[in-house]
C-alpha cells in the first residue's frame, strides 16, 4: 500500500472509532527516524513488528506509522487484507488513546495491552480475530 491509501484506511478508522477521541494526528516517518522514535520510547517495540504507535505530545496524540513496515508485514496479503491489516492496527492504537493510561512499567504496558485486546475482541471481534492471527504468526 502507498502512503495514500495507508491515509485514507487511517482517516476512515477513525472517523468510524465509536469512543470520543480527539482526533489523533498521522505521520509517517522513514524507517530509520521510526526506529529512533521506538528507541526514544521508556518501553522498546520490536521494530521489524511495529508497523505503527501513538505517543503523547504536547499538542495531542500523534499515530506514527512506517509504510515501509507496513508493506513488508503485508507482503503477500490480497489488497482487502492489507486495508484490514490497517485498520485493525489503526484501532488498537485509538483504544490506547481512548484509554488514556500513563505507562511507567511493563506491569502497567501488560495491563493496557491486555484491556485493548478486549476492547478490540468486544467492539472490533472481526479485526480482532484477524489481528490476533497475525500477531501469534510472528
Amino acid at each position: 500500500m502507498e502512503k495514500g491509501d495507508i491515509e485514507l484506511v487511517v482517516s476512515d478508522a477513525i472517523l468510524n472509532f465509536p469512543k470520543t477521541v480527539d482526533k489523533p494526528v498521522i505521520l509517517f516517518l522513514e524507517k530509520k527516524r521510526f526506529s529512533h522514535m521506538l528507541d526514544m520510547m521508556d518501553l522498546k517495540k520490536h521494530l521489524s513488528k511495529t508497523p505503527c504507535f501513538v505517543a503523547e505530545m504536547k499538542g495531542g496524540n500523534v499515530i506514527y506509522f512506517c509504510e515501509d513496515i507496513v508493506n513488508h508485514l503485508t507482503k503477500g496479503f490480497h489488497r482487502d487484507n492489507k486495508k484490514k491489516f490497517v485498520e485493525a492496527v489503526t484501532l488498537h492504537e485509538l483504544f490506547h488513546i481512548w484509554n488514556n493510561f500513563k505507562v511507567r512499567n511493563s506491569e502497567e504496558a501488560m495491563f493496557s495491552e491486555n484491556l485493548v485486546w478486549s476492547e478490540m475482541k468486544k467492539i472490533y471481534p472481526e479485526h480482532f480475530k484477524f489481528l490476533i492471527k497475525f500477531v501469534k504468526k510472528r
